[in-house]
């Protein structure tokens, strides 16, 4: 029994370890070089990295970086640089090794990016037809929360909401307009700090139509076979027109190319 009791507050101390992100300092054998670790989770955000020189000022201080034991990057020859964890699932563990020539250290900007928050917990998520459903546990007064949609490769904010501050459970329901196909919704928890703790991110398949358009080559107006969201950008991205409708309003553009956002997809069409 005594074993048994020794085993369990060992494995206790593990899962406890792991579920902080905590630093380790340490040097190579033959001192000269040095590295440190970071361990935490990914919450969606990239860690960007300041890269001194070395005392001799001819050298870049990184030698080596790796993520959860995989070498990603090596001979750095710049003054700062970005670790990419963009293909990560939310939530999934992450510990960066950095190596370093002795004398000089490495400098991670944000690495409260990656911190978990022991409290908060997202503990339903749910999307249907016409609503977003999810509550959480361990919410602090004074922080807020975010519902996020993916549309046109970017995570979009679709409405704020204040933290009702409750340690127990605390629902809330957004209503939404899905766009045809496969949607992709998350909420994004920010704390008093700025940082950001996400939920998973889930799907929920619309049996909507596509939107169409026409005509292609435009003189006054655009129509939609539905009322829907839409953007018109020119060639360089800036936004010129927005709104939702079923008619586009296009007389104060000029002749040309221009780019129309509608239902998830980008579709091109020339002003007369």
């Amino acid at each position: 029994m005594k074993f048994k009791s020794v085993f369990i507050q060992f494995n206790f101390l593990i899962t406890l370890l792991f579920s902080l992100n905590f630093t380790l300092f340490g040097k190579d054998d033959s001192g000269s070089s040095s590295f440190f670790i970071l361990n935490g989770a990914f919450q969606g955000k990239n860690l960007y990295v300041q890269n001194p020189f070395t005392p001799n000022m001819k050298d870049f201080c990184t030698d080596e970086v790796y993520l959860n034991n995989t070498k990603i990057m090596g001979q750095i020859k710049s003054s700062a640089y970005e670790i990419d964890l963009s293909h990560l699932n939310i939530n999934e563990p992450v510990s960066i090794k950095i190596t370093h020539k002795a004398g000089c250290k490495p400098k991670v900007l944000n690495a409260q990016v990656i911190r978990l928050n022991s409290n908060l917990q997202f503990s339903s998520f749910v999307v249907d037809n016409v609503n977003i459903q999810w509550a959480t546990k361990g919410e602090k007064l004074g922080d807020k929360m975010y519902v996020e949609q993916f549309v046109y490769n970017n995570w979009i904010m679709l409405k704020e909401f204040p933290s009702k501050g409750s340690i127990s459970n605390s629902s809330y329901t957004f209503e939404t307009n899905h766009h045809s196909g496969n949607n992709k919704y998350r909420i994004k928890y920010v704390d008093k700090d700025g940082t950001a703790f996400y939920s998973k991110v889930v799907d929920f398949v619309s049996v909507l139509p596509e939107v169409n358009f026409w005509p292609k080559r435009v003189s006054n107006k655009i129509y939609l076979s539905r009322g829907t969201d839409y953007e018109i950008t020119d060639e360089k991205g800036t936004v010129l027109n927005k709104g939702k409708g079923k008619e586009i309003p296009c007389e104060s553009l000029k002749e040309g190319v221009y780019y129309l956002n509608i239902d998830n997809r980008t579709e091109k069409f020339l002003k007369k």
